[in-house]
């Protein structure tokens, strides 16, 4: 099974999979939290987030999932997109969380595309 490592602005990783737990009952993939907050160093955070990953990674990869491109948590997660058991998609929402969650025997690579898709479809005008 995948893992999943979760970086993001202050507490924003974890409420979104509480409330996704909350929502569908479990949490179907091995994950850590990694929360950075503006007192944080950079080079701190990086070497957390490659523990994270190493321990996360059974064998099948990791996803890490970021807040917002171009923010601290993304450069961090950068650093990953040489290392072929790591994706990384940035734009973390609900949507996208719950939309992996039913997928959770799906390959590194398969699962990223529907942490894509579950993001874009939760992104919608209301009228």
């Amino acid at each position: 099974m995948v893992g999943l490592l979760l970086l993001t602005h202050n507490d924003i990783g974890l409420q979104l999979l509480l409330a996704a737990k909350s929502t569908y009952g479990s949490i179907p993939f091995r994950t850590e939290i990694l929360a950075i907050d503006h007192y944080d160093k950079p080079l701190d955070i990086s070497r957390l987030a490659q523990q994270y990953v190493r321990v996360l990674d059974s064998g099948n990869g990791v996803l890490v999932l970021t807040d917002m491109f171009g923010s601290t948590p993304s450069n961090i997660a950068k650093e990953f997109c040489n290392n072929k058991t790591v994706n990384v998609v940035s734009g973390i929402n609900l949507s996208m969380l719950l939309n992996i969650f039913n997928y959770p025997k799906l390959s590194l690579k398969v699962l990223t595309k529907k942490a894509i898709e579950g993001g874009k479809d939760g992104v919608m005008i209301i009228d």
